[in-house]
């Protein structure tokens, strides 16, 4: 598979005080993070010290053959997501970007079930974690088969369809907090038999505005239903400001990609992560070999070619 460029391979986010007054503590939201209005320029503060808090989810207990570290390393699953999200934080926080919708909401999908979406979001999500400034809300959206809760043991958590369905309740409510500092995740929720409604409804769009502006530094990453098995996908990819598709070597032909890339009116900011790729596709031909198993191609379909050329 090709598309345009070079694959790269891998395997598989005060007011000075007094002299006799102490620094007030920042407060903090739900997601661990400072929300607006308590950064200490003239804003209302807390006047109570708060504790901190466990995280809700730790992901550091999940197998390593599943997740990149935290820490980093230069593992070739590390270096292969440090080159696939580079190119999405460039577009994220480039003011100069005519990307139509918020660039720094970020859809990961595939075309059908089982291509490796979920694990490519989750371990893209923890690489973004690692830049010394940005944040990550990563975003169970495949309500109809929550494969991103299931991994993470949270399908009896409330999340992005309570939310939706009751706009009452404060989105901090349903955000969990993990032990990957800078990473939360907001659970899919129940199944609702209006899905598709309530993703397309003005609740989705007044939580994408929340979500997208809130916090200068964050990238939402949203974990998508497959885009050719649901009605959900297409719905939540218009809303988005960039895609991944994520497309699985030797298994998902070019004609079901093309029908895949098909359900976007503009492909600019849509891009393939080809998965499960063996170890001796690329190996060497870029002076890096590192000897894995699996691994990915990537490129940007919109910009450097179409699936499928030579």
């Amino acid at each position: 598979l090709h598309t345009g460029r070079p694959p790269a391979i891998a395997e598989g986010v005060v007011e000075a005080p007094g002299p006799e007054e102490p620094a007030p503590k920042r407060s903090l939201s739900a997601d661990g993070e400072t929300p607006p209005g308590t950064n200490g320029e003239g804003a209302a503060r807390s006047p109570v010290e708060e504790a901190p808090r466990a995280p809700d989810l730790e992901l550091r207990a999940l197998s390593n053959d599943l997740l990149l570290s935290p820490e980093g390393g230069r593992s070739r699953t590390a270096e292969e997501f440090r080159m696939i999200k580079r190119p999405l934080l460039v577009n994220a926080f480039d003011r100069r970007t005519s990307v139509r919708n918020h660039p720094n909401l970020i859809m990961v999908s595939s075309s059908v079930q089982g291509e490796g979406k979920t694990f490519t979001s989750l371990n893209l999500a923890i690489s973004i974690t690692m830049e010394l400034d940005s944040t990550v809300l990563l975003v169970d959206a495949d309500v109809a088969k929550p494969g991103l809760s299931r991994t993470l043991s949270i399908t009896d958590k409330p999340g992005l369809i309570e939310r939706l369905a009751d706009q009452s309740t404060d989105l901090e409510h349903y955000l969990l907090r993990t032990d990957i500092p800078k990473l939360t995740v907001l659970p899919a929720g129940k199944r609702h038999q209006r899905s598709t409604e309530l993703l397309a409804s003005g609740a989705m769009r007044r939580l994408l505005e929340e979500v997208a502006t809130r916090y200068e530094d964050r990238i939402v990453l949203f974990d998508s239903p497959p885009l050719l098995e649901t009605s959900e996908a297409s719905v939540l990819a218009s809303q988005m400001g960039q895609v991944v598709i994520v497309v699985e070597q030797e298994s998902t032909s070019q004609v079901v990609v093309q029908e895949a890339l098909s359900q976007f009116e503009d492909t600019e900011n849509v891009y393939l992560v080809l998965n499960k790729c063996k170890g001796s596709i690329f190996s060497g031909k870029y002076g890096y070999g590192y000897g894995y198993g699996y691994g990915y191609g990537y490129g940007r379909y919109g910009g450097y070619g179409s699936y499928g050329q030579t």
